[in-house]
């Protein structure tokens, strides 16, 4: 075939390379939220917080094989590879569930604050940390003795926890006080906070460059937070309603499930831009990466499943993506009126005009 034989004007179309690959979408239980890798033994554990269980799920075969009975409505959980247990925060049982990973039964449950919700562990010095939402305080928990042995005063919504090893530090972001609270790992007394966006609810850490980044779900934004002076340096762009954060074991990027968009935002740790959204399930919360493969795994809430991807990212994108603002968002709500549920009458937004007042909106998946 010769050039003269090609259309005048025909283009050549070149398809993007994809920028992940899914392994697998097992499902595992109602509501998963939390959930850890077991390299050695090749597991993942998914806490679903509406089956009140552990979902076991073998990584080779790709299935669940067991399921381990908890305390009601778990939520994050943790790993300790040394005594081989699983940690699981119990939110409505105010409790926190030890689980033999080897025998798969329950060895222990220790009381902790009201609504724990995030767990973080100092596997060196053999302690777990448990944010307590209600209670607005965090239990110091020692991980051989499975005692608690201090409680650290936080912030209203105390939950997600992070470990910094090189300041001795655990970040502790509070839902609902929009801030985050720095505690010391030798004196076990906050040194520091934060106001962040509204809705902190997760956050990761990278050490050596002194960042501690936290998700604002209200806010749809990251924080970019200075670990050695406690002042948020960036404000970064993710998906809608995003919820869980994990960084990634090269620390060159961090992924954000975002629950709204049913998607894993890869955002780079130094320029701080969001190189791409990958698909995964409906309602994606908790997420962590297996440091053997680097494989991403991503509960979803909404399909109760555990999605495992690849990342194909090779890194930042010629031009990297941008969450463009809805046309309404900054403006004033518009007049609009509901029947009251317990009168049958009608009401209008009017009667609370220039008052300030809560629009609860609650998905219970």
């Amino acid at each position: 075939m010769a050039l003269d034989d090609f259309p005048v004007g025909a283009a050549c179309r070149v398809d993007a390379p994809p920028q992940s690959r899914t392994i697998a979408e097992i499902p595992v239980g109602l509501d998963p939220e939390g959930v850890q890798v077991d390299s050695r033994r090749r597991r993942a554990y998914v806490a679903c917080s509406r089956a009140d269980f552990v979902a076991v799920v073998d990584l080779e075969t790709n299935e669940k094989i067991a399921e381990v009975r908890v305390g009601s409505e778990p939520i994050d959980l943790a790993f300790d590879p040394a005594t081989d247990r699983i940690f699981t925060a119990d939110a409505h049982s105010d409790s926190v569930s030890v689980v033999d990973a080897e025998t798969l039964e329950l060895v222990a449950t220790i009381e902790v604050g009201m609504y724990p919700s995030g767990l973080t562990a100092d596997h060196e010095a053999r302690r777990i940390y448990c944010g307590n939402s209600l209670g607005s305080t965090m239990s110091v928990i020692d991980l051989d003795t499975l005692e608690t042995i201090a409680t650290v005063e936080a912030e209203v919504g105390a939950g997600a926890l992070a470990f910094d090893p090189t300041r001795n530090l655990v970040v502790c972001v509070n839902f609902i006080a929009a801030s985050a609270t720095f505690v010391s790992t030798e004196t076990w007394e906050p040194v520091g906070r934060v106001d962040v966006g509204s809705g902190a609810c997760a956050v990761g850490v990278v050490p050596e460059r002194g960042d501690a980044f936290i998700v604002n779900s209200l806010a749809g934004t990251v924080s970019r937070v200075s670990l050695d002076d406690f002042t948020v340096t960036e404000e970064l762009t993710v998906g809608s309603a995003p919820v869980g954060l994990i960084v990634a074991p090269k620390h060159d990027r961090v992924y954000v499930t975002n629950r709204g968009a049913g998607t894993l935002s890869v955002l780079g740790v130094a320029d701080g831009a969001q190189w791409a959204q990958l698909p995964v399930g409906e309602g994606p919360g908790g997420v962590v990466v297996d440091p053997i493969d680097d494989r991403v795994y991503v509960a979803n809430a909404g399909t109760g499943t555990l999605s495992i991807i690849e990342d194909l990212v090779a890194g930042a994108p010629a031009s990297t993506l941008s969450e463009e603002r809805h046309a309404l968002v900054g403006r004033k709500l518009p007049p609009f009126s509901l029947v009251d549920f317990r009168s049958g009458e009608r009401r209008s937004s009017v009667e609370w005009a220039d008052r300030k007042y809560i629009l609860n909106f609650f998905a219970s998946w």
